[in-house]
């Protein structure tokens, strides 16, 4: 089924010392060193997840912009802050119902209209999980323009626009939408959120690799994740009945005596509490660790 995503966050060393180098080694599925340490990323075992991969470049980029391992290395070296901004990740979710090379090609070109074309560089990598379930292109881009052989002196402030992030999140649905009509599809993907299409449901929340390889290996039987998720469908599930008990089950209608009505919406009204309570509690285990660390993010919600 298709389903709608485009989630963008920024990757900096603040946050555990991460490197550039290993998440691009990571997406792709490659051997890569960082040349600050002498450190080698080795993910080529993972190569059977990724099915394509390739670095798109502004017109007149160098060819050393195209190895993947020059490139990123390039970036590490020119951003000197402890705290630095390294690159921007968008992870795309592209239908299942297309075929893999226009999976690909849909992504190709929502990237080189949206990000390229503003001087970015991007590498992007399509990933096939084992089930098939969840095929994704993560882009990995830069946070400064590449003109010519070398990276602008300073960021590009629009490229962190709310207004910017809203209009890509359009365009992907359109490009995606466009492919499925090419392909004679019938499904097709929204970008706004259930609220603003006046859908009445709790955003219900994504378990997860970690979470999911922490059940598979025993670590933890039932992870916060999980409970999550059954607390928002218990919500959400609650919703419609306590609005059909309260559109058709007026006591004044039903007559005197109607006892069946009132304690209906006391039940309803508990369990919805309580799934919200239970919500909230799994919303707050999940986040105290993160905050303890110092990252104080949220975990994110599917859209």
């Amino acid at each position: 089924m298709a389903i709608y995503r485009l989630e963008a966050k920024i990757f900096s060393r603040e946050k555990r010392g991460r490197s550039v180098i290993a998440a691009a080694a990571y997406r792709a599925g490659s051997k890569l060193r960082d040349e600050r340490d002498g450190k080698i990323y080795d993910y080529a075992r993972r190569m059977k997840g990724v099915v394509n991969t390739t670095i798109l470049t502004p017109e007149g980029a160098p060819e050393w912009a195209l190895d993947s391992g020059r490139f990123w290395n390039a970036v590490e070296a020119g951003e000197k802050r402890v705290d630095a901004q390294l690159a921007r990740e968008f992870i795309l979710a592209v239908p299942p119902e297309l075929s893999t090379e226009a999976q690909f090609a849909t992504a190709l070109a929502w990237a080189r209209q949206e990000l390229v074309s503003k001087g970015m560089v991007a590498e992007l990598s399509l990933h096939h999980t084992k089930t098939g379930k969840n095929p994704h292109v993560h882009i990995l881009t830069t946070m400064r323009k590449l003109e010519g052989d070398k990276f602008s002196t300073k960021k590009p402030r629009e490229w962190n626009d709310v207004g910017l992030l809203v209009e890509q999140r359009e365009s992907w649905a359109e490009a995606v939408n466009t492919a499925l009509e090419k392909a004679g599809r019938p499904e097709r993907v929204d970008h706004r959120s259930l609220k603003d299409r006046g859908i009445d449901r709790q955003p219900e929340p994504k378990i997860g690799v970690a979470a999911t390889a922490m059940k598979r290996r025993g670590v933890e039987a039932d992870p916060e994740r999980f409970k999550l998720v059954r607390w928002v469908r218990a919500l959400n599930e609650m919703r419609p009945l306590a609005k059909a008990i309260q559109r058709d089950g007026a006591v004044s209608e039903r007559g005197v005596g109607a006892m069946w009505w009132e304690k209906s919406i006391i039940f309803a009204a508990r369990v919805r509490d309580q799934a919200t309570a239970w919500m909230k509690k799994s919303w707050r285990k999940m986040i105290q660790p993160s905050r303890s660390k110092g990252e104080g993010h949220e975990p994110e919600l599917s859209r």
